[in-house]
């Protein structure tokens, strides 16, 4: 009888295959291994590059929330922690950590603070890859890199905020929906354990995260009611629980311990007919476009106004009638429509219970995201397209998803593939050193420049080091305070929100020392207060004036 043909022996043992096969196999399984690395590595490369010139300006781009992010974070350096944000109990201090240990070595200032929103920018695209490589796979993974490494000029605006770009609620709405795959396609209590101090803590960090629970939860749910109901599954949502109420502890104990809220009325809703048609036409036209391609519609501006830089007044980027404007908005939003098309395919998923259930997920999270913005009371401008910041993980797997489709359709789907993504990566890399060109940040070369902080405002302020207090708009309350090269207590009009209350008590005669007017902050009734009690004009310029206030 002859001897099953599994392993052929001699008198000394098995027969080693050859030495130069087993070679070659070995070589072919570390390159496997290593190339997803090295793809992650030079997006990573890329997108510090791309984002040297975002810091090195940092000065000039900085606005009133930034400033008091920095602030937040000079305070930390000397060892003053909070539980949250300044006067907002609905932002937790974690987003701190991205520009830490930056500002630990070199400082806190501008450029530290805003090398942390590279950082966050760097976890999300990290976050999303690994997600989508166990949901979907690698050659999705690959391809999804691309809308997040070679973004829009939006994007790469917002990736030089902290918490005004709402960055660290979407690098946790990445990780929880990996970590929900995780809990559904290996079980284990570790993972519901770790999903829910997560969740909990994506509530403290920023409440946005809301919008992720309400795709998650339905997701999970929809997966266990057709994975068969198991027991199993019961447990897990009961250990989820308790460790979610964990992971949000921080937030409460932050709000009895420091209850001081400057928006009170920051969440509420208005279903009046008139303001949700503009919400719609502002979702539309404005904060949709911006985020996805860096162009508003229909004129294809692209924001900030170079002009307005460092300035409170009204945003009016002037229209743009570059072909590249109109080829890069074109191609980025029907790729974006065929993203998300292929995340609502049921085909992507097929077989896949956990990746279906993401896929469920993120639908119905960027669902909410939409009905939450036109429903939402405060969107008043382009600016408040940072609310839409958790479509980008949807826009990168569904763009990865697009890409997969048409790369098992032979040579052919395969070179439309390659077509697509190397014509997206070139135009919009023309079309971010045309956005920096204008504001002078890079040369003819594309090299970084950094350009000097023009602000008369502040010069007179560093000049006159016996000035520690001053009244102002809120604008320039905390940015002055922040890009002062002493310290300084900068206080806005009463109409404003007061981030920091304890400045205010103890100034003598009730009252900072000056009062700092910009065109479209003047201070009414208390420039009038203070030339009543005696003031003077220190300073006038075309577009401010300085009074003192004895």
């Amino acid at each position: 009888m002859t001897e099953p043909a599994t392993a052929s022996t001699t008198e000394t043992g098995p027969i080693e295959p050859p030495i130069a096969a087993t070679d070659q196999v070995q070589e072919n399984v570390t390159s496997r291994r290593r190339w997803p690395a090295l793809v992650v590595f030079l997006a990573i490369v890329w997108i510090v590059v791309v984002r040297v010139p975002l810091v090195l300006n940092a000065q000039n781009h900085l606005d009133s929330d930034l400033a008091v992010d920095g602030i937040t974070l000079r305070d930390a350096v000397r060892g003053q922690w909070r539980w949250h944000y300044p006067a907002t109990p609905y932002i937790g201090i974690p987003p701190i950590l991205y520009s830490l240990p930056q500002s630990l070595i070199w400082g806190a200032n501008p450029f530290t603070l805003v090398s942390g929103g590279t950082v966050a920018y760097l976890s999300l695209v990290v976050a999303t890859f690994a997600l989508t490589w166990v949901a979907f796979g690698r050659t999705a993974a690959a391809w999804g890199l691309l809308p997040l490494t070679f973004a829009s000029t939006g994007v790469i605006w917002l990736s030089g905020r902290i918490t005004g770009g709402h960055l660290s609620a979407v690098v946790w709405h990445a990780i929880a929906f990996l970590l929900l795959y995780l809990t559904l396609a290996r079980g284990g209590l570790k993972y519901a354990i770790a999903l829910g101090v997560w969740c909990g803590l994506g509530v403290y960090v920023d409440s946005m995260f809301l919008l992720t629970l309400s795709g998650l939860v339905p997701a999970a749910i929809g997966a266990w009611w057709s994975g068969g109901r198991s027991r199993r599954g019961l447990l897990a949502a009961l250990v989820f629980v308790p460790a979610f109420l964990v992971g949000v502890a921080p937030r409460e104990i932050g709000a009895r311990v420091d209850p001081h809220n400057a928006y009170p009325q920051g969440f509420l809703t208005s279903f009046d007919t008139a303001v949700l048609i503009n919400h719609v036409r502002l979702l539309g036209l404005d904060c949709l476009p911006r985020l996805i391609a860096g162009h508003r519609l229909p004129n294809l501006e692209s924001d900030p106004a170079p002009l307005e830089l460092g300035d409170p007044g009204p945003n009016d980027s002037p229209k743009d009638t570059n072909p590249l404007a109109i080829a890069v908005t074109v191609l980025v939003l029907v790729l974006f429509l065929a993203a998300i098309r292929a995340i609502a395919d049921p085909d992507s998923s097929r077989g896949n219970l956990a990746a279906n259930a993401v896929r469920w997920g993120l639908l119905i999270s960027g669902a909410a995201t939409l009905v939450a913005f036109v429903a939402y009371r405060d969107i008043f401008n382009p600016d408040n397209y940072r609310y839409l910041v958790d479509l980008l993980v949807l826009w990168s797997i569904g763009f990865g998803l697009t890409m997969r489709s048409l790369t098992r359709m032979g040579r052919g789907g395969l070179a439309i593939a390659v077509l697509c993504g190397s014509t997206m990566a070139v135009l919009m890399t023309l079309d971010t050193g045309r956005w920096y060109h204008q504001f002078g940040w890079v040369d003819s070369r594309g090299r970084p420049v950094r350009v000097p902080v023009d602000d008369l405002v502040l010069a007179w302020l560093n000049d006159h080091r016996e000035v520690d207090s001053f009244l102002t708009g809120y604008w320039d309350a905390y940015r002055l305070t922040f890009l002062a090269d002493r310290a300084v207590r900068g206080i806005p009009y009463p109409i404003y929100p007061n981030r920091f209350p304890e400045w205010s008590r103890a100034l003598p005669g009730g009252h900072p020392q000056i009062v700092i007017a910009r065109q479209y902050q003047r201070g009414g009734e208390y420039v009038e207060r203070a030339l009543r009690s005696g003031g003077e004009f220190l300073e006038r310029g075309n577009r401010f004036y300085i009074i003192s206030w004895p």
